[in-house]
């Protein structure tokens, strides 16, 4: 394993990019659709509960310093249990950033592109994160995060208060009308997932430089995820209300669009998705790299970037694949229920209760 080369501050600005760039564009309208007005309280349960899932991954990777999933898992569970485990996250940094990308591509068509096509839209930015995951490594995209995190808070909240004059308090009443605290609880598992991820929490963890600052830095990075997650639906349900917002594709797009302050300050939202796409690119580089260097350790491959050029064919070609908007259907549905569950909770949990037992074994 090589010397890890985050600092703390790239870690907090990890975290919180790749997961707010996907989350507020993805998240909200699905939660309102669910609840309504009450989506705010989705949002604020998930960031809650987001804190001790993290908690308990960052637990897991500090027990095992310097070391990442796919060579702890072997020492803790044996060669071959080890690789099986690790499987499913093998998978899952290939088929996360593939969606992501088609999405991308689907997005810049409709809303820029239009007589571009999608695939064209597609290879252009998969060329640059296989740059600047070949050229810089988990450094270089923790340096851009470094860069790109503090410029997407700051744009998300002048977007927020440029709408202060559309806002309308009624839009977020009558609040806990329709949903009760088991449906928000159950609508919340989807959000919580992003916030917290645990596939990049597993993934970045093992190269930070300091391993005490593991918890403060990741906690924080997950923390300012959920309040800007948050503070983007309350936004979007007081600007448009529950009814409007429920239909809208893109919220907070629309939400940038409808920004117009004295027929000055207008068409702004060519510069937010600029800014998101810079977001998105430090996000699809790091599950380029996670995926490139988990799997040359689970090949035992000494040179990792060798492996970029197959993940970043593999991510394209599955991108392509995609065949229309029922695939993404189709994964909200079996995510919260199956996957999520399952490489977020049940086998870090699992691996976490081996680790401390074999510690209390070995005195």
């Amino acid at each position: 394993m090589k010397r890890a080369k985050l600092t703390g501050s790239q870690v907090i600005w990890i975290f919180a990019t790749v997961e707010i760039v996907i989350i507020i564009w993805l998240r909200i309208s699905p939660a309102i659709q669910s609840n309504g007005q009450d989506a705010w309280m989705t949002m604020t349960l998930a960031g809650l509960l987001s804190i001790p899932l993290a908690f308990l991954v960052v637990r897991l990777c500090a027990m095992h310093p310097n070391e990442t999933l796919v060579s702890f898992s072997q020492r803790l569970l044996g060669k071959w249990l080890g690789k099986a485990i690790a499987i499913p996250y093998l998978l899952m940094w290939l088929a996360l950033p593939a969606g992501a990308l088609r999405l991308f591509g689907d997005f810049i068509h409709l809303v820029l592109l239009d007589r571009t096509p999608v695939h064209l839209i597609m290879l252009f930015m998969l060329c640059l994160m296989t740059y600047l995951t070949y050229t810089g490594g988990i450094s270089g995209i923790g340096r851009f995060c470094e860069i790109a995190g503090p410029i997407t808070i700051l744009t998300l909240i002048v977007s927020f208060i440029l709408n202060i004059g559309s806002l309308k308090g009624g839009n977020l009443l009558p609040m806990y009308a329709y949903s009760g605290w088991v449906h928000i609880l159950k609508e919340s598992v989807s959000p919580v997932s992003f916030i917290a991820e645990a596939t990049v929490i597993l993934a970045v963890i093992p190269f930070v430089k300091q391993p005490r600052q593991v918890y403060s830095r990741a906690l924080i990075g997950v923390g300012l995820t959920g309040a800007m997650t948050v503070l983007a639906t309350i936004m979007v349900l007081l600007v448009f209300g529950p009814d409007v917002a429920a239909k809208l594709k893109f919220p907070y797009f629309t939400l940038v669009r409808y920004i117009n302050i004295l027929d000055f300050i207008q068409n702004i939202d060519i510069f937010v998705i600029f800014i998101w796409i810079f977001g998105l690119l430090a996000r699809l580089s790091l599950y380029l790299f996670i995926s490139s260097y988990e799997t040359a350790q689970w090949l035992r491959i000494r040179n990792w970037r060798r492996l970029i050029w197959v993940g970043a064919a593999v991510i394209y070609a599955m991108a392509v694949w995609i065949p229309n908007e029922s695939y993404f259907t189709l994964t909200d549905q079996l995510w919260p229920i199956f996957v999520f569950p399952f490489v977020g909770v049940a086998i870090p949990l699992l691996l976490l209760i081996v680790s401390v037992a074999k510690k209390q074994a070995n005195g």
